[in-house]
């Protein structure tokens, strides 16, 4: 699924809509196109706070040989634009190199915030190995982990959801087919799939918020649905 989803992605904004590429993703470090005939190598991305972490900026000449270098901790939108923190400039010239601080210097390699969420890789788009790292690198560096850490325990709680549908449809749709409402027991069966999409979607966003912890708010469908299980497995085998 989750190379599935990249495919799809980059089929639609490439192929489709036509947008150049400008991200690569190679060793869970994110590459960049920027201005000025520039390429950035980024360390980690925080959307929810405006900012990128350990950048590599590299400025190249038509021959693509490397004329400027810029290190720096971060680059961070302030006073709209995107402004460089603790880092330094490195010149290239024919035989020495000369340095000098670039801190609040301005390098706009996307147009605002809101483009942030395009060159961040979507958590469908990652296997668990790459989420589970990628929510460690976000909460070791301060950052809010909350939605991508909901989305980790989801690639666990959620391919769960067919057995436990299927564990409280069963009785529902037998009764019914027994009474002779065949057509009643899919409808009720369809009504259970609804509603625990709905928990679901309840869960995510009460976890993306902050209301429940991750972990809770990942398995809160399947906590409801499996206790319902066991109390509707129970009644119906008492009445056989």
């Amino acid at each position: 699924m989750p190379a599935s989803s990249s495919l799809a992605n980059q089929i639609r904004f490439v192929e489709i809509e036509k947008k150049q590429q400008r991200v690569m993703f190679q060793q869970k470090k994110l590459w960049l196109r920027g201005p000025d005939n520039s390429i950035a190598n980024i360390e980690l991305v925080s959307p929810d706070r405006n900012e990128m972490l350990g950048l590599n900026i590299y400025k190249l000449n038509p021959d693509y040989s490397v004329r400027e270098r810029i290190k720096a901790d971060s680059l961070a939108w302030e006073s709209g634009a995107w402004r460089l923190k603790h880092s330094r400039t490195y010149v290239m010239s024919v035989d020495t190199v000369r340095s000098h601080a670039s801190d609040g210097e301005i390098f706009n390699i996307v147009e605002n915030p809101d483009d942030l969420g395009r060159i961040v890789k979507d958590s469908k788009e990652m296997n668990f190995s790459e989420l589970w790292d990628y929510v460690k690198r976000l909460k070791t560096s301060g950052y809010n982990a909350a939605p991508y850490e909901v989305d980790l325990h989801s690639k666990l709680s959620f391919p769960l959801s067919s057995l436990l549908m299927v564990l409280i449809s069963i009785p529902f749709s037998i009764h019914k087919v027994r009474a002779g409402g065949a057509a009643k027991g899919f409808a009720i069966a369809v009504l259970i799939a609804f509603i625990y999409l709905t928990l679901m979607n309840v869960g995510v966003s009460l976890g993306n918020s902050g209301t429940l912890p991750p972990l809770a708010a990942a398995w809160l469908a399947n906590v409801v649905f499996a206790a319902t299980s066991v109390v509707v497995l129970v009644r119906m085998q008492k009445t056989l």
